[in-house]
């Protein structure tokens, strides 16, 4: 897939997820689970600070992980676990779909 390809698949996920206000989501789908079943993922938009700066994660049923970079064709997440282990993930946009 060329990249000019990945950017068309992934602009009209990047606008939805940008236009989110504070406290809305939206439920994408990506991957597959041990059934073979779409797994889906619920990103949200919060804001942070007082000036209004706009955060986003993404959870699945009780895991989520802060976005930390909001890309043309993908999004940079990460958590930290309980011994202060950092771990991240690059979700590549083009292969979501919207689900809600």
């Amino acid at each position: 897939m060329k990249y000019s390809d990945k950017l068309n698949k992934s602009k009209d996920l990047r606008e939805l997820i940008e236009s989110l206000e504070d406290g809305d989501d939206i439920v994408v789908g990506y991957g597959k689970d041990y059934k073979g079943d779409t797994k889906t993922y619920k990103v949200k938009s919060y804001r942070r600070n007082k000036e209004g700066e706009k955060m986003y994660s993404i959870w699945d049923s009780f895991r989520g992980m802060n976005i930390e970079k909001l890309g043309k064709t993908t999004m940079k997440a990460y958590d930290y676990n309980m011994m202060s282990q950092k771990t991240t993930y690059t979700f590549p946009l083009y292969k979501m779909s919207i689900i809600k």
